[in-house]
């Protein structure tokens, strides 16, 4: 057997040794919490949207238009923030109306962690093989395990899928740019871009591609060649050159709505994470909810969103102080690295002289979360660890190791399954059936053309926001889901010119106002809306325009659903 023989045979048990690993670990998140992925956006925005999909391609029809969100009729090609056509979506959702129909997003996390674990194996190997590193199939899983992980922990895995996507690109866009043939690593760059286009947020394709291609700088003054940054360039142009209608519709959505002009400048260090928590979070990050408890906090309020501890906990956090203190040379690729990481720890913690910047430039004054910069920053941090391995001192090493990984593992069981917005109530609602025998009962009372609104009494919300049933008042996208045509919807980025009401929601999840509605009726009277009047005992209302009210509790009580549970501020 050759020397290139027996190494590509140690890649394939490697490879199996991880993805066992990953396949493991993810039966133990859905057995902690099943349909891990089913939260937050998640479930509000993207389950539903995902369910129509999947029944009009059953039927025959295009999948990128809704016959009941914003009215029915919308077009989804023109939305920035639903350009998805990727097969890890698209087949998922044909299972819609089958017995797997709520594991849609679960089936799709897996298949993007699959892709992840594969790719930064053998980006891994791939680095150890260039520089003749001595680092052992045992550290390259670990990493691995760690940087695939540690996003759980990120807490934007089981709330926004599309970081997930993010990070099951990343290795392979960075494989692409190191291949030394031309032609394979543009190829390796189109075809993942195209990937992260067709399955993620274009903003966060455009932040992970203005660090990759500090990468790419560096790889060309490591290789002293201009192919790596020509690879990459030229990648990203064939990648743009085959989808360019689909972004040229795109495009033009993003014209014509709100998301356009940005956000306030307040807002770009609203969500900032103070260096104090950024470095709490990465080293112990899974303890805070512990930590808090300890000090008396047992409703944990100071670790809630945004600056929840363990946005960033990294099993191989504690790995970086024998790479950074070890003597071996710096080599151009690993300062790099070093470089980004750094560079990325100012995005996270966002100083204002940053707000002043980012302000000044397209698409990342629209940038709000950290969370983008979070996923790129664990993945160049586990490249920096993977170029950095110290040959010698193997015992602390190893002991670094351990230590990073009982402190990432130990809290586990002890802390909340990890989501900004659980929506507990909604998600029982959903898998008992009750949400949908309601909904069946609710639509014998409404014309096909009739559309539903949601209305909210601004301090009722802020009172009892974890105790309303937002599937029960067709509120964000629910209504695609349960086939019932509303006036609004959830899209952050929806074209102002598609939108059949020129009065835009004041919550973010599609509900009005109660001071909105006399406008949203001067615009279409003929609206039924929907209210709660309380959660305990459960009692909501529907309304044509200004007649009476009437009470829906015969069709709550049919449906099972008698009252709303409170939400314990400990367990998900």
């Amino acid at each position: 057997m050759t020397t290139a023989q027996r190494s590509v045979k140690t890649i394939y048990v490697l490879l199996a040794w991880a993805l066992g690993a990953t396949i493991l670990v993810f039966i133990a998140l859905e057995l902690w919490r099943p349909c891990y992925f089913l939260t937050d956006d998640n479930l509000s925005y993207w389950f539903p949207l995902y369910t129509e999909m999947g029944r009009r391609l059953q039927a025959g029809h295009s999948p990128f238009y809704s016959d009941y969100l914003f009215g029915g009729g919308y077009c989804y090609l023109r939305d920035l923030n639903v350009l998805r056509w990727h097969p890890f979506i698209l087949g998922p959702a044909l299972l819609a109306d089958s017995f797997a129909k709520f594991w849609l997003l679960d089936i799709q996390a897996f298949l993007l962690l699959v892709l992840t674990t594969v790719g930064f194996l053998l980006l891994a190997c791939r680095l150890r093989d260039e520089f003749s590193l001595k680092i052992s199939g045992v550290y390259l899983i670990f990493y691995t395990l760690s940087f695939v992980f540690s996003a759980y922990a990120l807490e934007v895995g089981p709330s926004w899928i599309d970081f997930l996507a993010i990070q099951s690109t990343l290795p392979w866009l960075a494989l692409g740019i190191l291949e030394r043939r031309l032609l394979p690593g543009l190829l390796l760059v189109a075809f993942f871009t195209v990937h992260e286009l067709l399955s993620s947020y274009a903003p966060l394709v455009i932040s992970s591609a203005f660090f990759l291609t500090v990468f790419a700088v560096g790889a060309a003054l490591w290789r002293r060649s201009v192919q790596p940054l020509f690879g990459w360039c030229m990648g990203n142009a064939l990648a743009i050159l085959c989808l360019f209608p689909f972004l040229l519709s795109i495009m033009d959505g993003m014209g014509h709505s709100v998301r356009l002009l940005g956000l306030p400048k307040s807002d770009l260090t609203m969500f900032s994470i103070p260096a104090r928590t950024f470095t709490f979070s990465f080293f112990l990050g899974n303890w805070s909810e512990p930590v808090a408890i300890w000090q008396g906090d047992k409703m944990l309020k100071t670790v809630g969103f945004p600056f929840t501890g363990s946005i960033l906990a990294c099993a191989a956090a504690w790995c970086i102080f024998p790479a950074i203190c070890h003597r071996g040379r710096w080599r151009i690729l690993e300062a790099t690295c070093l470089g980004i990481v750094v560079l990325l720890f100012v995005f996270i913690v966002r100083p204002n002289w940053l707000e002043t910047i980012l302000y000044q430039l397209p698409f990342f004054r629209s940038m709000r979360w950290p969370f983008r910069e979070s996923v790129v920053f664990l993945f160049f941090f586990h490249v920096l660890l993977v170029l950095r391995f110290p040959e010698k001192l193997p015992r602390v090493r190893a002991a670094v190791a351990a230590l990073g990984f009982i402190l990432f593992i130990a809290p586990l069981p002890f802390i909340r399954v990890p989501s900004f917005n659980p929506l507990a109530l909604d998600r029982e609602l959903l898998f008992s059936g009750k949400a949908q025998r309601y909904w069946s009962r609710l639509k014998t009372q409404l014309k096909p053309t009739d559309k539903i609104i949601a209305a909210i009494d601004w301090p009722y919300w802020q009172a009892n926001s974890s105790d309303i049933p937002y599937t029960l008042l067709g509120t964000a996208n629910f209504p695609a889901y349960f086939q019932v045509r509303s006036a609004s919807a959830y899209a952050p980025t929806a074209p102002i010119d598609q939108i059949p009401l020129k009065t835009i929601p004041r919550y973010w999840f599609g509900a009005f106002h109660e001071d909105q509605i006399p406008a949203v009726l001067a615009e279409q009277p003929g609206l039924k809306i929907l209210r709660i009047v309380s959660t305990h005992p459960l009692k909501l209302t529907i309304t044509t325009g200004s007649g009476p009210a009437i009470d829906l509790t015969p069709d709550l009580q049919a449906a099972g659903i008698k009252e709303a549970e409170p939400a314990s501020p400990t367990a998900h």
